[in-house]
């Protein structure tokens, strides 16, 4: 029947017949279809009880088995996959299968008649194998075709590229179906042609039938809340989204509809770099182009065939929901789960691709995968060549990776947080702004422990919003005066990194306003006290400011002390939470608005600085004064830890002191 339909369509296009509308087009398709041979119903028919099966197994294999009922047209474009490749088998190893047909799966949906039909010009069945295959449910035929031929050592590579070996696809049809008609005739010399006629309640009805093409014809009759399955645009986005990679053409109303190649099967030096974009957008949804590519395949420990790609540009980055998996699961070219969120760490999210494996232990409806090690094992395998993959490109083209770490890096950052697996490995994708680098240029872990002085036993780091901040900032300005480098932060997520790796390298990761380097600089300071001729407050009159600072500031500090460290600032403030952490205590508060009250914390004095030697005097000689300025220098250390979300609390005393300072 098909041959004839294009027969006709071919002839009218030789004739210069212009349709000017797609509707004109269909409409065309479809009466052509009406009027070509019928196939004509010839003898007996008989009806049969499905072997050993029960009414309400076929029930829950129709309606409980699928999560999603839309997946009965990849069940039943693999099963006429199935059968051209078992087909193109047999016309390769004898000479009894031949037909002229040619080796392709034809699709009409039909809304007039409320059918959808799915046609192959394939192996198609025997009577014995229409009972046998129709007839039992979860009975495989492609599974026992795989087993004939690996008992006879003949499978020649045909059983990697079958891939309806469940046995429960045809039923599927029963989902969207009140009615499901079979056409079929074996390529065996021979073969006459029969139909298959069932409306899923425990029964069918067999019979011999004329003007049956070589292969089978599945004709649906669609139930009423199914009828959208007749359009054409509805089965034409079922298809690209499940089947479109078979191998063999798929024409819906006459018109091919798989034209993109399944890339990720190729050898990767083939692939040009149009053929890897146009994949790109059709497997991800976009118009962009693609940062990076990358093409895996692996036969051991796990048979893997994949392929990656990195956006152009971060989806999230506008503040968008949070995005699904972009990595779509295949096997045998057939598509099992389009957002496979349990073959890359959610972390890697980002990234757009395929990943094909014939090993799956898939589950009888294909849907779903089943959990256990060869599923780990897949995940580990992929996720580890994913992150030697990004390294890989960092190294190859460093200003390209910059780029795209400016764009991607808070998912490298969550990974790091996230995935203890592989957070010694993600670690090394990581990029920083530096005190010894240029404004604006990055660098890696490894570059920083490759400049270490020798001796250097710890990776410094300051997190602020800005770098400006950074180098004007009291806790740098010790390092700075070591020529000691220092890495500068400035995402949310960047203290919560450090904190989560606390070593590299080896190497320690030390915040430069922990309390841990202010006895780093105590230590380097040491020698420098020795020589040094700048006034300072005796031990005693040391202790005697500390005391003095703790009541005045009472319960805002838990703890005051002197600290040579500073420099040329009167004080610092350590031991507080961080303004990380604060960010994320006014992001859970019922009230956003509201001002974070500020925990105690620890205040460390600079006993050289003439604020607070100063203040020795001050605070007998006028006592309120004092205290004014004792508060402000608390305060202003607070503003320089990040600590202070609305200064302008202080303005009124900022202008009392000034008075002050005036009127002498």
């Amino acid at each position: 029947m098909y041959r004839t339909v294009l027969a006709g369509t071919k002839i009218a296009r030789c004739a210069n017949i212009r349709l000017s509308q797609s509707g004109s087009l269909r409409s065309t398709f479809l009466n052509a279809s009406k009027s070509a041979a019928k196939e004509e119903v010839k003898g007996e028919e008989k009806k049969h009880e499905f072997k050993a099966e029960t009414k309400k197994l076929l029930h829950l294999v129709a309606n409980s088995l699928y999560s999603e009922r839309e997946v009965f047209v990849r069940e039943l474009i693999s099963n006429a996959s199935d059968a051209l490749e078992k087909l193109r088998y047999l016309q390769a190893s004898t000479s009894s299968a031949k037909t002229d047909a040619n080796l392709e799966i034809n699709i009409t949906a039909d809304p007039t008649e409320q059918t959808l039909t799915i046609q192959d010009s394939g192996i198609g069945m025997t009577e014995a194998e229409v009972k046998e295959n129709l007839g039992t449910i979860a009975r495989s035929g492609s599974k026992a075709f795989i087993e004939k031929l690996e008992s006879q050592k003949s499978s020649g590579g045909v059983a990697d590229s079958i891939v309806g070996q469940f046995g429960v696809g045809f039923y599927s049809s029963f989902m969207v179906g009140d009615k499901v008609k079979v056409y079929t005739r074996s390529a065996e010399s021979g073969s006459k042609g029969l139909l298959w006629e069932s409306d899923g309640l425990g029964a069918y009805t067999l019979s011999e039938v004329d003007n049956v093409d070589i292969g089978t014809k599945i004709v649906i009759h669609l139930k009423e809340d199914a009828k959208d399955y007749a359009e054409k645009e509805k089965i034409e986005e079922l298809v690209k989204k499940y089947s479109n990679f078979v191998g063999f053409d798929i024409r819906l109303n006459g018109e091919k509809i798989n034209t993109v190649e399944a890339l990720w099967a190729k050898d990767r030096n083939s692939i040009t770099e149009d053929e890897h974009k146009n994949f790109y957008r059709f497997i991800g949804g976009g118009w962009d182009d693609p940062l990076f590519r990358y093409v895996f395949k692996a036969d051991a420990p796990i048979s893997i065939k994949s392929i990656f790609y990195i956006p152009g540009h971060n989806p999230e980055v506008l503040g968008y929901e949070r995005v699904k998996s972009g990595i779509s699961l295949y096997s045998r070219k057939v598509m099992i789960m389009q957002h496979a969120d349990n073959i890359l760490p959610e972390w890697l999210r980002f990234i757009k691709g395929v990943v094909e494996s014939e090993d799956l232990p898939l589950n009888v409806s294909r849907e779903l995968l089943q959990r256990g090690p060869l599923i780990s094992k897949l995940k580990s395998v992929v996720t580890s060549k994913v992150i030697r993959w990004l390294q890989d490109e960092s190294k190859r083209d460093a200003e390209k990776y910059e780029n795209f770490f400016r764009h991607f890096g808070a998912f490298i950052k969550e990974g790091v947080c996230s995935d203890l697996e592989n957070q010694k490995e993600t670690s090394k994708l990581l990029r920083f702004e530096t005190s010894s680098l240029d404004e604006g240029k990055l660098s890696s872990l490894d570059e920083y422990v490759d400049r270490m002085k020798p001796g250097q036993d710890h990776i410094f780091y300051y997190c602020t919003p800005k770098r400006s901040f950074a180098v004007e900032s009291p806790y740098y300005e010790a390092f700075k005066e070591k020529d000691m480098e220092v890495l500068f932060l400035h995402h949310p997520l960047d203290e919560f990194v450090m904190g989560r790796l606390g070593n590299y390298s080896g190497k320690r990761l030390v915040a430069i306003d922990s309390e841990e380097s202010t006895k780093i600089v105590e230590e380097w300071n040491k020698d420098n006290e020795k020589d040094s001729t700048t006034k300072s407050l005796t031990s005693e009159q040391s202790t005697e400011i500390c005391d003095w600072f703790r009541s005045v500031l009472d319960t805002k500090v838990k703890e005051v002390k002197v600290s040579g460290h500073i420099g040329s600032y009167p004080a610092v403030v350590t031991n507080f939470d961080s303004s990380a952490v604060r960010r994320m205590m006014k992001m859970m508060s019922t009230d956003p608005n509201a001002a974070l009250p500020i925990n105690p914390c620890t205040l460390e004095v600079n006993p050289k600085d003439p604020i607070i030697t100063g203040l020795i005097e001050l605070k007998n000689s006028n006592p309120e004064l004092a205290t004014k300025i004792g508060e402000q220098v608390f305060d202003n250390a607070l503003i320089a830890a990040g600590l202070v979300d609305d200064p302008r609390t202080m303005i009124k005393r900022l202008n009392s002191i000034l008075s002050a300072a005036v009127s002498k």
